[in-house]
């Protein structure tokens, strides 16, 4: 997949985008890419994201990528494994980029009709911290933008 055919925009993108009257400049957006594969590696997921990411970005959001297989996320429910016995867990820093984004958006290809298993270890990562508060005293996530992109090879009539 050729890197910058995947990130250009169609000329309808184009045109929408020219077209919003919102600023959106304040806003962060974090896509976590739940790929078991690793950077740099070219993948379909990512050319899914790019277009998204583009779109964002010619509406003046702020947008990071990042692949949590490149990480050392540790399994389990608590904000931080390392209090409960695991040497390292790198997902206080990514909860942190969490937390900094208004809008999240979760990307995975499927297999045989299931997300991959690193998209399963982020969303119990996510919900160990789904009880924390923000600073008017509501769950952190209140007022936050949530989206899933898939990519696979399955269109349901595989078995």
């Amino acid at each position: 997949m050729n890197r910058e055919v995947a990130s250009a925009l169609n000329t309808k993108q184009e045109e929408l985008c020219q077209q919003n009257k919102w600023d959106f400049s304040d806003l962060k957006a974090l896509f976590l890419n739940c790929t078991l594969k690793r950077s740099p590696e070219m993948l379909h997921t990512e050319g899914l994201i790019d277009v998204a990411k583009a779109i964002m970005e010619k509406n003046k959001i702020t947008v990071d990528v990042l692949r949590p297989v490149d990480h050392d996320i540790a399994y389990g429910v608590y904000a931080d494994m390392t209090t409960q016995g695991w040497d390292k867990d790198d997902w206080p820093q990514i909860y942190e980029k969490v937390n900094a984004a208004h809008i999240l958006v979760i990307t995975s290809p499927i297999w045989l009709g299931e997300k991959f298993s690193i998209c399963t270890k982020v969303i119990e990562r996510l919900c160990s911290s789904s009880g924390d508060l923000n600073d008017a005293g509501q769950y952190a996530y209140c007022g936050r933008v949530g989206g899933y992109l898939i990519t696979g090879n399955e269109d349901g009539a595989n078995i």
